[in-house]
């Protein structure tokens, strides 16, 4: 069951401010939440202060000595009137019991499981981060710090459920201590490479890419698609860039681009791979697209990989763009995306 004490021990005093929600706590009076059931269920609800990629949390958190707790759970969830998890979980992340020891600490936990993307959280929303696990016994248990001076954290609270999530408790004197991340990445199309597959550029007319909208304005640092080259293959230097689009969402005019040299692209399996295209000024709400070409392709090739695992309802406000005529003309196919990232740091 559910144990909640205090004061805690090896509490962190005045650690660094986290670039978004979070809550680091007193060093006193604290408490902690001991979850030693695979039924209890410990969450801290939060108030976000404006529209991001929810990428990855921190949480100060120990297991009891010489534990074996297993995987432990890591959860966004959407809340109810009351400021208690529901619906179905939008976000999740595993931390491994190898990861936690058994002295408090900051262990981060990056939240894509479930969409092998981050989820974009609304601006002056409540959400709920929650932790649990299915090895966890009177033995094997999990202990989560939390803050207890009675004020904390503003807009949001402790919750716990002995019920595995079923009914939940608020206590608004308490907050567990943890910190919120955004993605190094904003406008991303990660996808969960389910049921996707690639397209090969095989000549230098070959073009594809993706367009999106901007959620935000940003200073645009660098951009990134996940391919690869055959083993062996000597591509020369690829050419990605950032367009602008017509009306039907076609790529238009190159607003910027860089060069990828063939030793930085990945052979046989694919990456993450991409260039620096300085700054440029993403404004919210503006689409662009993510073109990437190879001047020396043919017959050397390389797989671009896309990716259709939300079918019909894919990555919302950008397509597959996709031209064999050297960006001439342009097909679209909204069933799929091609699979990108935008950074605002490179």
């Amino acid at each position: 069951m559910i144990n909640i004490s205090g004061p805690g021990t090896g509490m962190l005093a005045g650690p660094p401010t986290p670039p978004y929600e979070g809550y680091s706590g007193p060093a006193n009076p604290a408490c902690f939440l001991t979850m030693n059931h695979l039924n209890d269920w410990g969450g801290q609800s939060l108030t976000t202060s404006q529209k991001y990629n929810f990428w990855r949390v921190e949480l100060w958190i120990k297991k009891g000595p010489g534990a074996a707790i297993g995987d432990v759970d890591v959860e966004l969830w959407a809340v109810d009137g009351n400021g208690h998890p529901t619906g179905t979980k939008l976000n999740s992340g595993v931390i491994l019991n190898a990861d936690i020891a058994e002295d408090y600490a900051w262990v981060s936990c990056t939240l894509d499981v479930l969409r092998k993307t981050p989820y974009i959280v609304s601006a002056a929303t409540k959400y709920c981060v929650v932790v649990h696990g299915l090895d966890f016994t009177a033995v094997h248990y999990l202990e989560w710090a939390c803050g207890g001076d009675g004020s904390g954290y503003p807009n949001g609270d402790q919750e716990w459920s002995t019920d595995g999530g079923n009914i939940w408790a608020t206590d608004n004197t308490k907050d567990q201590l943890f910190r919120c991340y955004p993605s190094p990445f904003i406008d991303n199309y990660s996808g969960k490479i389910l049921g996707g597959g690639s397209s090969m550029f095989n000549t230098e007319n070959i073009w594809g890419g993706n367009s999106f909208t901007a959620q935000k304005s940003y200073p645009l640092k660098s951009l990134k698609m996940y391919f690869h080259k055959d083993v062996g293959n000597d591509v020369g230097n690829l050419i990605m860039a950032l367009y602008s689009v017509d009306g039907l969402g076609h790529p238009l005019d190159v607003l910027r681009q860089g060069t990828i040299p063939d030793v930085d692209v990945p052979e046989g399996v694919p990456a993450w791979t991409g260039c620096d295209v300085a700054d440029f000024n993403i404004v919210a709400d503006t689409k662009y697209a993510v073109i990437l070409r190879g001047p020396s392709l043919g017959p050397p090739v390389i797989r671009v990989v896309w990716d259709n695992w939300l079918g019909a309802s894919d990555f919302p406000g950008g397509d597959y763009e996709y031209s064999n005529s050297g960006g001439v003309a342009w097909v679209t196919l909204t069933d799929k995306d091609f699979l990108f990232r935008c950074y605002n740091s490179f």
